[in-house]
């Protein structure tokens, strides 16, 4: 079996079929069970049916599918799926719940990615090299899981700002926060509704801007899960977006445009400078390199200049402001954060000649802090970047996510798992480690032992195992989570492998110890 199908990390052989599901089973019944629990929400139950096919044919976001992912799922078990409008004040959302007629006992909250926090378009067939679990890869294990699409399927990617492009709060407020608590609610509801017995333990696992939504539970509502798995987390939002146009900054700053080739000249220098990219990705600690010794080195888009030097260093300093005082990380030394052709980069070239372009995501929020639908950042400055970045923070200072006391979350015998690669091309990881070093310095690190781990991958990338070097696997994050929480085995070391980003076949597997 391939790696990548190695999608069973609970065994279901032993699961029956809940006596009278299929009654239960019903729009009516669920519709006035739903009613006498949640009595304060305004909700419709649109849909109630029992898929025994084994398999669903999945509606995608294009890039979902162009990545990894043709929609076909198969290999489920019998379910229910339940299919919920909800509103939140004046916006709707759609929580859509699948609930297995022979059930484990136990919830899984599902997410999305980037400003995607869920729904029908991340119902994806499983695969174990991609860090954050969907619908059918919780369900193929027994679980009842739920995910919500916080209206935004409705909006499109620029679902924040009404015609005018003028920020809706209220549609902010439910993808940062409100979405996914509503999704848990709901989907523990129906999961108790349709098999009239509790859940036993309820977990939430994603990565990227899932991992955003999975942090986002632990901190404000500490008592929806007991185990919460965060992969790559956007955590950060409002500095780390903002620091994407850190290196067009820098090279308008110092007239030096960004050149593909330039780049990748800097990075294989810093690589051979401790033996090599395989032994560079291998490495855990930050390189040591002065970018201004390639003055005068020949690439294929010209000379590297004092000013492309200076540009590479402000680069790998990070944004700070001009008394030097540090605002955010960037990407370290060697590190290889831009690409020709998909922009699932920090940085990507159409063509290695065209101009560079910060990650999309960049652009749309800082015209959501900016309320200009319109505004062009093509041309922005060190001192422009600095003003930018203090509007985002003032404009949405909840959705950072970065509220480093979880002492609720503990109190409550939650238990967090946090991951994140070193070769992360999207997310900086010192953000991340800054953030576990936070709580270490608010709760004590013997307080933060007793529930969190972080574990922190060389050559690992943005939430998956295809990159420079192995990360965890979603069977394997999710076995060491479940025997924590239910066991109370701490996660130690833990299998980490790489697989081939075409066949889906295992590369190398190693152990990797958290921090």
């Amino acid at each position: 079996m391939k790696e990548r199908d190695n999608i069973h990390f609970f065994d279901t052989s032993t699961l029956t079929e809940t006596a009278g599901i299929r009654q239960r089973c019903s729009q009516a019944y669920v519709q006035k069970a739903l009613a006498e629990r949640l009595p304060g929400d305004r909700f419709k139950v649109t849909a109630v049916t029992i898929n025994e096919t084994g398999s669903y044919k999945a509606k995608l976001n294009w890039l979902v599918k162009l990545l990894w992912n043709n929609g076909k799922v198969t290999g489920l078990p019998p379910y229910c799926e339940v299919l919920i409008e909800h509103c939140t004040g004046t916006e709707w959302e759609n929580i859509i719940v699948w609930s297995p007629l022979a059930w484990n006992d136990r919830f899984a909250g599902t997410a999305g990615g980037g400003t995607c926090t869920g729904g029908v378009s991340q119902i994806t067939q499983p695969n174990n090299g991609q860090r954050g679990w969907t619908l059918p890869f919780a369900v193929i294990n027994g679980f009842t899981a739920a995910t919500c699409d916080a209206g935004n399927e409705k909006y499109g990617s620029n679902w924040a700002v009404d015609k005018n492009g003028q920020v809706v709060r209220e549609r902010m407020e439910n993808w940062r926060a409100n979405a996914t608590h509503n999704m848990t609610v709901f989907g523990k509801a129906v999961a108790e509704i349709l098999h009239e017995r509790p859940i036993q333990y309820a977990y939430m696992n994603g990565g990227s801007g899932g991992g955003r939504q999975s942090m986002v539970e632990a901190q404000e509502f500490p008592e929806d899960y007991d185990g919460i798995w965060a992969s790559c987390p956007a955590i950060n939002w409002t500095k780390f977006l903002i620091a994407g146009f850190w290196p067009m900054a820098a090279a308008n700053e110092h007239k030096a445009p960004l050149k593909y080739h330039k780049l990748t000249a800097f990075a294989k220098a810093v690589q051979e400078s401790v033996g090599g990219s395989e032994k560079y990705y291998q490495m855990s600690g930050r390189v040591a390199f002065d970018p201004f010794t390639l003055v005068g080195q020949k690439t294929k888009q010209g000379v590297i200049t004092q000013a492309d030097a200076a540009v590479i260093q402000d680069m790998w300093d990070g944004p700070h402001r001009a008394n030097g005082e540090r605002l955010w990380y960037g990407f370290r030394p060697g590190s290889i954060h831009w690409c020709t052709g998909l922009p699932v980069f920090s940085i990507s070239f159409i063509l290695p000649f065209l101009r560079a372009k910060p990650f999309a995501l960049c652009t749309t929020y800082a015209r959501w802090v900016l309320d200009d639908p319109k505004a062009d950042f093509r041309d922005i400055d060190l001192a422009g970047f600095e003003t930018l970045f203090d509007r985002s923070l003032a404009a949405f200072p909840k959705v950072t996510a970065d509220n480093a006391d979880l002492r609720a979350f503990a109190a409550h015998s939650g238990k967090l798992m946090i991951d994140h690669g070193l070769d992360d091309p999207l997310i900086p990881v010192d953000g991340t480690i800054d953030y576990y070093e936070r709580m270490k310095t608010i709760m004590g690190e013997d307080v933060v032992r007793q529930f969190c781990r972080v574990y922190l991958g060389p050559g690992d990338n943005h939430g998956n195992c295809i990159g420079n070097g192995p990360g965890i696997s979603e069977s394997d994050g999710m076995r060491a989570m479940m025997d924590w929480v239910e066991k109370g085995i701490a996660p130690g070391a833990i299998r980490v492998v790489q697989l081939d980003r075409k066949t889906g076949e295992l590369i190398c597997e190693r152990t990797r110890e958290p921090v």
